[in-house]
């Protein structure tokens, strides 16, 4: 979806060992081989980063078919890479490098790399490339419209309550076929049962999921209302906090989910808002009658000569104020629970192109211009709209970038003899 340079690239780190004579290989990619010694190498780092100290034959068999199958989809797209004559920088190598330790901190680099440090950073460097590839091939061909996400905002504000839920997933990509699919299938309702029975969630989150988030057993994250595939919203819907789904399948993939907790907020207001335009004729309160007679008669002669919008604007822009009313200033737009309760009483009844009677704000004498009105989005709202147009996107390029990778895969020659 995004260039995610964290734990969880190297929990799917490649680290090509040096290739022997007796080295049997495992796979062929097109013209390319991966050897046993490349995908045990993988296997045994996968295992260390996702914290299996002690793993069994079948958590081994599931992180080694895993590695595997990550190894694959890496030459696939280095191949691609090639052909689209799309390459890496050193500079971008160095930078894609630099974030990664940055973001982990040193001594959680060290830890986790243990003495593969060059291995880790081809690894970080493969995964800047196919990041390209998405931004170049996927990325552009992916829209999300503003109406989409206004009338998932509609919906949501039609209720009396949004709920924002914390969630883990076990995650298998969808097959190439109907046999692959009913396979994976059988092994998702396999991994159901076994939480059934009381293994840990997380750690066959960890040994099996095909999601980067295995290597944080699955964790997620919180969501809100409608930002979550659709047939992932309908199974929570209907899960208490601490129960697993049945196998949901979805266009990206196959999952089983966990619903870790809930939280209530009031739904978003999508009312608009009227706001309006504002500018501040203001100065020191008089000190006594004779002065205040005096400052009223100046407030009467500049604001009759000021009967525009733009007649306001241009003094307030030229600064003309800055002698008789030196507090002045232009408001902008904004909404009443914005102003001070005394401006916000004194607009009440004014309408646009019109000034206020003088009122005392903060203990100056003030008139207020309100030059115009509008019909906006509230800020939250606004927000809010961000936020969902921002995950709708996120998903659907994660989407199409697993579409692109089938693609991929079934386009190659690819023979497995593992």
């Amino acid at each position: 979806m995004r260039l995610i340079l964290t734990l969880a690239l190297l929990a799917c780190a490649t680290f090509a060992a040096p290739t022997h004579a007796a080295d049997r290989i495992v796979a062929v990619v097109n013209d390319q081989v991966i050897t046993l010694s490349q995908l045990q190498s993988r296997a045994a780092l996968n295992l260390r980063q996702v914290g299996i100290a002690n793993p069994s034959a079948q958590q081994r068999d599931a992180v080694t078919k895993r590695s595997l199958s990550n190894l694959v989809d890496e030459e696939l797209q280095r191949q691609f890479a090639k052909s689209a004559g799309l390459s890496l920088g050193k500079q971008e190598r160095e930078n894609a490098i630099a974030s990664v330790r940055k973001n982990m901190g040193e001594a959680t680099w060290q830890n986790l790399t243990g003495g593969m440090t060059g291995a880790a950073e081809d690894k970080i460097a493969a995964e800047a490339l196919w990041q390209k590839i998405i931004a170049s091939q996927v990325a552009p061909r992916v829209q999300v419209s503003t109406p989409e996400a206004d009338r998932l905002i509609a919906e949501l504000g039609k209720s009396r309550k949004v709920e924002d839920r914390e969630i883990s997933i076990i995650m298998l990509e969808e097959g190439a076929d109907t046999e692959a699919n009913k396979n994976l299938l059988q092994k998702l309702t396999e991994l159901k049962q076994k939480t059934d029975a009381g293994e840990s969630f997380s750690d066959l989150a960890r040994a099996h999921s095909d999601d980067k988030s295995a290597v944080n057993g699955g964790k997620l994250g919180w969501f809100g209302t409608g930002e979550l595939n659709p047939q992932l919203e309908e199974s929570l819907d209907n899960l208490k906090v601490g129960q697993v789904s049945e196998p949901i399948r979805t266009p990206e993939g196959w999952y089983l989910v966990r619903l870790d907790n809930i939280r209530t907020n009031s739904p978003v207001d999508i009312n608009p808002q009227t706001q309006l335009e504002l500018f501040l004729l203001a100065a020191p309160a008089a000190a006594d009658k004779a002065a205040a007679k005096e400052q009223a008669k100046a407030f009467d002669a500049a604001t009759g000569k000021l009967k525009t919008r733009d007649d306001v604007a241009k003094y307030f822009s030229e600064a003309q104020y800055k002698d008789a009313f030196p507090l002045s200033t232009s408001l902008g737009w904004v909404t009443q629970n914005d102003l001070d309760s005394d401006i916000a009483q004194a607009i009440v009844k004014t309408k646009p192109g019109q000034w206020t009677k003088t009122v005392t704000v903060n203990g100056n004498a003030s008139r207020v211009f309100v030059a115009d009105t509008r019909q906006a989005m509230a800020d939250k709202l606004a927000a809010y709209r961000d936020r969902v147009l921002k995950n709708m996107y996120g998903n659907r390029v994660e989407l199409e970038s697993r579409r692109f990778l089938q693609n991929l895969r079934q386009r190659a020659f690819l023979d497995i003899r593992l």
